[in-house]
């Protein structure tokens, strides 16, 4: 079992917050899980590939962005983080903006961390 401290799962969130920022979707492959399961704030599920395919067809484009971690929490090999995204942009040609929280579920594989598992919702302004 590989160990995470708070400091791996701060920089691959940092790493996965610039290469959606750019829809880098090398990196995004890199960090996403193969069998990703997302949940979006309307309940629908979200695939690794899905969320690929939304960068590579720039369906969501982020105009500009900044995040912050609220909170790490390890267990062994897996680590629990909490993170607000203050982001505006456009998702299918519609303009969105507003503060989002994001919970992630990291968890070394092969060498690295991966996002297993992602929820998110639109905070109230």
């Amino acid at each position: 079992m590989n160990k995470i401290t708070k400091e791996d799962v701060a920089e691959a969130e940092n790493q996965l917050f610039l290469a959606q920022k750019a829809s880098n979707v090398d990196i995004l492959d890199r960090l996403l899980y193969d069998n990703l399961i997302a949940v979006t704030p309307a309940g629908e599920m979200l695939t690794k590939e899905m969320d690929l395919n939304a960068h590579r067809s720039k369906a969501m484009i982020i105009e500009e962005a900044s995040t912050e971690i609220d909170h790490i929490n390890i267990i062994g090999d897996t680590a629990l983080s909490v993170v607000t995204m203050t982001a505006k942009g456009k998702v299918m040609g519609a303009p969105l903006a507003g503060k989002f929280r994001y919970f992630r579920v990291w968890k070394h594989i092969n060498g690295s961390l991966q996002v297993i598992g992602a929820s998110f919702m639109q905070l109230p302004e």
